[in-house]
């Protein structure tokens, strides 16, 4: 569209309408934009010289008496400017009417901004490990899913990691062993010395604790308890004999009774030092337990670390992996498409070795750089949002919600950055992509107000196409003035309420230019 006056222009007059040559230059031009929409209405159906038309039917073209081809609209019967076009052809055309409105402008004014990736959803992947690359499985613009591999390396130190986790879940295997029977011994050394102190006798102590396992303990109590009761045996026989009838000397009574207090203090000190023992032995077994349940978690940590999840490293069997135990797995992070591919196989690659970018192009930022005098306009704009739009798509609007509305003025630029974030699940925005980006500036009140797309322009002047009739149209000069989200303000030559084209207004401008160009050649 031609650049509008500037507001309050004064309009200049009528000129001449262009020469033959200048109306075929402009159709020519005009031509590669409405073809299709125009020969869609039924608007022009004169093949060239010689051809036949494209649907097989007889030329239905008229020629005047100068053997020019006539269009099928009869512009004699109209003032210039002014265009009939019947209703059934509205559709083909993309025409609408609607009023022009007086109301609210909300202004706007448009800045340079860049599509670039969702930084929240862009990964560059590296190898957590030095190896060599055993596999590739992705290529430059693959779209992968989370968990996918990407890559294979053949890495030394996870191979020595997976099968340090296999010796020490072994340790653990034989801590948790050992530590089960030294409480099955405990226990039941425990349940010999209660029987013993209650002074059960020694083959009924035999029975009961007959298969019962409890390791040296038994042989040691057992043989000290037998000693005990048969010292107790003499001793209370050569009591009753030295006491009662003298049958034996002082010196063997007191013989006597010393073996058996050796043997009472014996047993006592035999069944104390026990207690202790297994006490000691099984803090010793818990703790070897222990010790072996962390050198195991620090292996699974050490896979972790890796990349290796809880589930993975609970179901890894390095022993039956075989020559894969060294295969160390590269896998996306999330869902996305691979945009940087930096790996080949047998390549050497380690910690400092970018392999691959992931980005999520489900959302993309647009960014746009604001001068500081635009800087007011971005006050209430944080999780607000704004619309842009994109070259190659010049008839849609984009929206994206603002999460930064810039914090820092750049020394070089001086301008503050803001950041939106767009929905791109089509795939229509690309990263790198130039766009434009609204930014509401003000507002306007009872201002004359009409669409963009209903502004055409010819020669410097703009108009637009004011509805008479029901099926007539006529060109209205008009001056625009500010600018909104999709709307323009006319500061002269209409009025609210007046019914306009507001769309197809091209293939109302190209029927006119054709009905004048007619009128040229019967000029001649």
């Amino acid at each position: 569209m031609n650049p509008a006056p500037e507001p309050g222009t004064r309009l200049p007059k009528p000129r001449a309408r262009p020469t033959l040559m200048i109306a075929l230059a402009l159709l020519a031009g005009g031509a590669a934009g409405a073809g299709a929409m125009y020969a869609a209405g039924g608007l022009l159906r004169t093949p060239g010289p010689g051809r036949p038309p494209a649907d097989g039917t007889a030329d239905v073209a008229q020629h005047d008496e100068h053997g020019h081809a006539a269009v099928g609209v009869e512009h004699e019967e109209h003032g210039p400017g002014v265009v009939k076009m019947p209703r059934e052809k509205w559709e083909g055309a993309g025409i609408a009417v609607a009023p022009a409105r007086r109301d609210r402008l909300t202004l706007t004014k448009w800045v340079t901004g860049k599509v670039t990736p969702n930084e929240d959803r862009l990964a560059h992947i590296y190898s957590l490990v030095e190896g060599i690359v055993h596999e590739v499985r992705v290529r430059y613009g693959d779209r992968v899913r989370a968990g996918d591999v990407l890559a294979v390396v053949d890495s030394v130190k996870v191979g020595e990691a997976k099968l340090a986790l296999v010796q020490d879940r072994l340790d653990v295997r034989i801590a948790e062993v050992n530590l089960d029977w030294k409480q099955t011994i405990a226990e039941n050394t425990r349940a010999l010395i209660e029987a013993l102190e209650q002074g059960i006798a020694p083959q009924e102590i035999a029975e009961r604790f007959q298969g019962r396992p409890m390791g040296a303990y038994r042989e040691q109590l057992v043989s000290a308890y037998a000693r005990l009761h048969q010292a107790r045996a003499e001793y209370e026989r050569d009591r009753n004999l030295y006491e009662q009838r003298r049958a034996i000397s002082e010196q063997q009574f007191l013989r006597t009774k010393a073996d058996f207090e050796a043997a009472q203090a014996t047993s006592g000190a035999l069944m104390e030092q026990s207690r202790f023992t297994i006490e000691q032995e099984l803090i010793q077994a818990r703790q070897a337990l222990e010790a072996a349940q962390v050198a195991e978690g620090t292996s699974r940590s050490a896979l972790y670390i890796l990349g290796y999840g809880e589930d993975e490293v609970a179901a890894l069997d390095p022993l039956g992996q075989g020559e894969e135990v060294a295969h160390y797995a590269i896998a996306a992070p999330f869902d996305g498409t691979i945009i940087a591919k930096d790996v080949v196989r047998d390549e050497r690659v380690g910690p400092d070795t970018r392999l691959f970018d992931l980005t999520d192009l489900s959302t993309v930022w647009t960014r746009a750089d604001i001068y500081e005098q635009d800087l007011p306009y971005l006050e209430g704009l944080g999780g607000g949002a704004i619309r842009f739009r994109a070259g190659a798509y010049p008839d849609r609007l984009f929206e994206a919600k603002v999460f930064y509305a810039g914090d820092v003025v750049d020394p070089e630029t001086r301008t503050v950055r803001m950041m939106a974030v767009a929905d791109s699940h089509d795939g229509t925005l690309k990263p790198g992509m130039f766009v434009e980006v609204e930014l509401p500036i003000g507002t306007a009140d009872d201002v004359v107000q009409v669409p963009k797309s209903a502004i055409q322009a010819d020669e410097g002047r703009t108009f637009v196409f004011v509805q008479h009739g029901a099926e007539e149209f006529a060109r209205r000069d008009v001056a625009v003035g500010r600018e909104g989200a999709d709307v323009v303000e006319i500061i002269e030559g209409l009025q609210g309420g007046e019914p306009i084209a507001v769309r197809g207004t091209f293939a109302l401008k190209a029927e006119m230019m054709r009905g004048e160009l007619a009128e040229g050649g019967h000029s001649h």
